[in-house]
């Protein structure tokens, strides 16, 4: 239902921020703000909201460094936090290697940027500013890909992550009615000019917001489409969860064991969902594999042929299969203080000068001689942590050369199973 007045958009606003406090565990809430109509709405309800409440709010806001313009308005921004005694942050996106898509690698960096500073700070939760608008967007983009059930179920309005909830409190507003209480409160905001670029799928789809509404598929009508879309892909999930636990078993390499006899019973679309899992948990891609290489590579180990995807290397008898990590992806690295391959702590007392993590690979198995007696597949053993100099292997701690070093992998089995549910 559409809010008439300033008043009843706060009003609503603050039943929402009411119901979003019970998952919140603590009382400081960050905001990502852009200087976009949307998220200053935000900026300013959210004050209003926490003022009565007790809260206290921080800002992040992102230069994205695409624009001439853009260092100017997020110091606008820090400058109209600071007129509300609110501390903000400018986040500087420096490190685009100008390859791929440029709003999804700017959306991801932004969503990395803040992730990192919002734990910094130690909050408890963040806040963006999608819309009802946003939503319809979304669900337009993803149909026009030939997206399934979990892509038209759109964005969820909350999701815990690593222990931080990220919540959308403007997902049941329509962005003209955000306008109408920022102009009523004589509110200014930024226009970015690239929400008018054509070259930009999501910006045509917004363009075309307009005909749509004329033949009945209104914004209100693909979100209700959504949330349906929602509750059919959490019911899917929770089945899902059920089956992956019978079928599968996590290995202390960090491969997964996956009963084929059990898996050739399921239906389709059950294939699809714990498969695709299984692929995105071993290589560390948010993204499932594309459809068709997805439904080629289950073809593949139901007929006992090995073969790589999406960074993973999967081998079957027929009976069982290995999903385990493509060696040539995995990167080494000096940082030992970051997870090896996204998934692997390691850490010495010892000196870490001149040494470098990788997996051990051909050459040092070549330095490992014993390795048969593990009672391993040679696939696993080739992409486990190893201690390097130059090519001399110090240490391969998952095989019991540790050598002083302990590896552990960082998320286990029950972060396998759990994550197959969106939360």
């Amino acid at each position: 239902m559409k809010k008439t007045n300033s008043h009843d958009i706060l009003n609503h606003f603050t039943e929402i921020m009411n119901a979003f406090e019970i998952q919140i565990s603590g009382d400081n809430i960050g905001l990502s703000v852009s200087g976009g109509g949307d998220s200053i709405a935000l900026l300013y309800l959210t004050k209003e909201w926490a003022d009565k409440n007790d809260k206290k709010i921080f800002v992040a806001t992102v230069d994205h460094g695409l624009r001439k313009e853009s260092l100017n308005e997020a110091q606008t921004v820090k400058d109209i936090c600071c007129s509300l005694g609110i501390e903000c942050t400018i986040l500087n996106w420096t490190d685009w290697d100008k390859s791929g898509n440029l709003q999804d690698a700017a959306r991801s960096a932004r969503n990395r940027l803040i992730g990192n500073w919002a734990n910094s700070l130690g909050l408890d939760a963040v806040a963006t500013g999608h819309t009802a608008d946003d939503q319809a967007e979304t669900f337009l983009l993803r149909l026009a890909r030939g997206s399934g059930v979990d892509g038209l179920s759109g964005m969820a309005s909350s999701i815990l992550k690593e222990g931080m909830l990220w919540f959308r409190p403007l997902l049941e507003f329509h962005r003209s009615e955000l306008r109408d209480y920022l102009n009523i409160n004589k509110i200014t905001w930024f226009d970015d000019p690239s929400n008018q670029n054509m070259k930009f799928d999501r910006v045509k789809m917004r363009k075309a917001q307009s005909f749509l509404n004329n033949i009945g598929l209104t914004i209100s009508c693909l979100n209700e489409t959504a949330q349906r879309m929602s509750v059919a892909r959490n019911a899917l999930e929770l089945v899902s969860k059920e089956k992956i636990e019978n079928i599968t078993e996590i290995t202390k390499m960090g491969t997964v064991m996956l009963d084929l006899e059990e898996f050739k019973l399921l239906p389709v679309e059950l294939q699809n969902r714990i498969y695709s899992h299984i692929l995105k948990w071993i290589s560390g891609s948010i993204y499932r594999p594309r459809f068709i290489s997805l439904t080629e590579s289950i073809k593949k180990l139901l007929n006992c042929k090995t073969h790589t995807i999406s960074g993973c290397h999967v081998t079957s008898n027929g009976r069982s299969a290995e999903i385990c990590r493509e060696v040539s992806k995995i990167i080494k690295s000096n940082r030992f203080s970051e997870k090896f391959d996204g998934r692997w702590i390691l850490e010495s007392k010892s000196s870490k000068e001149e040494l470098s993590i990788g997996p051990l690979g051909e050459a040092g198995l070549r330095q490992f001689p014993d390795w048969r007696e593990l009672n391993m597949s040679r696939i696993s053993i080739l992409g486990s942590p190893a201690i390097w100099k130059d090519e001399l292997l110090i240490a391969a701690p998952m095989l019991g050369m540790n050598a002083g070093w302990k590896c552990v992998l960082e998320k286990d089995s029950q972060n396998f199973y759990s994550a197959i549910v969106t939360h």
